[in-house]
């Protein structure tokens, strides 16, 4: 049964690195895919009856899309700085030769 916990904590991290790379790459129609198919399944198991309206079925599906969300941007965030950095330093340089 341990081997079930770790394969799916291995599976999340996948996705996580992965939305992550989708950000860093600025993948903008691959970074949505995943929250789409996160919702795609949490209506699923709501009209399956799964999951009930109770506070927890309703507030951890929100957390885990605001989640999703913020992995993206965080890959987004580092790209555009160092694009930002690498921009500053040909500015240097481009000062540095007048």
């Amino acid at each position: 049964m341990d081997w079930v916990y770790i394969s799916i904590v291995i599976f999340l991290v996948s996705l996580g690195c992965l939305q992550y790379y989708f950000g860093y790459k600025d993948y903008k129609k691959l970074g949505i895919i995943l929250p789409v198919i996160f919702i795609g399944l949490v209506i699923f198991f709501i009209i399956k009856g799964t999951m009930t309206f109770s506070v927890r079925d309703i507030l951890m599906p929100i957390i885990g899309l605001f989640v999703q969300i913020g992995v993206w941007d965080s890959g987004y965030q580092k790209k555009q700085k160092e694009i930002n950095k690498e921009l500053d330093k040909m500015k240097a340089k481009d000062q540095q030769s007048m």
